[in-house]
């Protein structure tokens, strides 16, 4: 059995600190997510019995490579803390207690792991298992302190007693959704997930807006209404597809705009904030342009015009609504990261198409943000970019990426390549698709991020391949 033991502390009350971290969405805020992806977190957060499923990065793989680990929960030694048991894995045994106590200035959190991972005589693979903790650690550490200062920034109920905000979330189960939710809910607001499937849990609600399926009670118990939804824009641009991308979009955004006409006055939400995208500015930037720029052309360009539109139709009722214009969210949970990341370290990696082409990016965690800065601050409206203010060439991405992964950037990826893929209008609109977008709103109105800079982002996503 070999033990590793980390301790940590955090400005915050050592009860605080326990409830931050029984509250749905911690795991996921505070897994690093090189380290490890979140399947599905317990519910109840941290009761005994319930079972916390992840996927786990192999040491060395820049989180590219995965497996099934699962845990369950029983209490801790202490009124202030809790275990986790291994209940199936890759290890033969793990057992974590965690342990919160009280010290000046806030918080000592105490992190003791047994475990068992090789047979007698393969040292080698526990100290690379140790190494590759102790890079986890810190990194959850500086990931919850990062946290701890947004909530402080954004009056979170969890630190000042009062009562939360009631946060209903449509695409609250994909990539984004699942860290807006995350946040929302460590902070103390209450969160409900509208779900096409059938609710497992009490905080889901059923909608199908294929089908114009929606209980008008779950928009009138909102104070807010986030809708994330759409069909993945990452495809060839096919006749089918399009219409797919179009329609996930207008049908479910008209549709909780409608619901919300139904209600009574005093019963509708106070904001409504909708994703969208930089796409709206079209594929081919001359300079810079900020959310006061024109529409451009284009496919993408169109929808998220109609998008934009039938979101809008909220504040007629007197409805502050945000529309969330993306950039391309880097991680390496999924997306254009994940993607890129393999051929860099196989020797295969370069710029797309020429280069020169500029790159809207926007670290994950900052775009979930500012889904949050947007639903609480409430003098933000309109269009807001949702990009980092380090503004990029593709060719200084790859520079980038490979001075990162300790490699090199000399296998340019032609245009024709893409297209392949993605179709000649895909291409053009998302590979080899030139952008040059600014964050002036989310700046203009105090946001303040978490990763400013490439290198931020990367160090954030991808570590240094402990």
């Amino acid at each position: 059995m070999t033990n590793f033991e980390w301790t940590s502390e955090v400005p915050l009350a050592a009860e605080t600190t326990y409830l931050w971290h029984a509250q749905p969405g911690a795991l996921t805020r505070l897994s690093p997510h090189w380290a490890q992806e979140i399947v599905e977190e317990s519910y109840p957060p941290l009761a005994p019995g319930s079972v916390a499923q992840v996927k786990t990065s192999l040491p060395g793989s820049y989180g590219l490579v995965r497996r099934p680990f699962s845990s369950v929960h029983s209490e801790g030694p202490s009124r202030f803390s809790f275990v986790d048991e291994l209940k199936k894995g890759p290890l033969s045994q793990w057992k974590h207690t965690h342990e919160f106590s009280s010290v000046a200035g806030g918080t000592k959190i105490d992190d003791h792991i047994e475990f068992s991972m090789a047979p007698a005589g393969f040292d080698s693979i526990d100290r690379s298992l140790i190494h590759n903790l102790e890079a986890t650690f810190e990194a959850r550490q500086q990931r919850m302190l990062m946290d701890i200062e947004f909530l402080e920034r954004m009056h979170a109920p969890l630190l000042s007693r009062k009562k939360g905000k009631r946060i209903l979330i449509a695409g609250g189960s994909g990539l984004v959704g699942r860290q807006v939710a995350a946040l929302f809910s460590t902070a103390g607001h209450f969160v409900r997930l509208l779900v096409r499937r059938t609710p497992k849990a009490e905080y889901e609600s059923h909608w199908n807006p294929g089908l114009g399926i929606i209980n008008p009670r779950d928009l009138a118990w909102a104070d807010a209404v986030v809708h994330l939804g759409g069909r993945t824009i990452a495809t060839r641009f096919t006749k089918k597809a399009k219409e797919e991308i179009r329609s996930s979009r207008i049908d479910s955004t008209t549709l909780l705009a409608e619901t919300m006409r139904t209600l009574p006055e005093a019963k509708r939400p106070e904001v409504f904030v909708c994703a969208s995208a930089v796409g709206i500015y079209g594929s081919q930037a001359e300079a810079p342009v900020d959310e006061t720029a024109p529409a451009g052309d284009g496919f993408l360009a169109e929808v998220c015009q109609e998008w934009e539109a039938a979101a809008a139709r909220v504040e007629e009722l007197g409805i502050r609504r945000v529309s969330i214009r993306s950039g391309i969210a880097l991680t390496s949970l999924s997306g254009f990261l994940r993607l890129q990341t393999p051929l860099y370290l196989a020797g295969a990696g370069g710029r797309l198409g020429s280069g020169e082409q500029g790159l809207a990016w926007v670290s994950l965690d900052d775009l979930a943000r500012s889904y949050v800065h947007a639903v609480l601050t409430d003098y933000v409206r309109g269009p807001v970019n949702a990009v980092a203010p380090d503004m990029i060439s593709q060719q200084e991405f790859a520079e980038a990426l490979a001075a990162h992964l300790h490699r090199p950037a000399r296998i340019a990826t032609p245009g024709f390549v893409t297209e392949l893929v993605l179709g000649a209008d895909g291409a053009k609109e998302l590979a080899l698709a030139d952008q040059k977008v600014r964050p002036e709103k989310l700046e203009e109105t105090g946001y303040q991020f978490a990763h400013p800079t490439l290198s931020d982002c990367l160090e954030e996503e991808l570590g240094s391949g402990a």
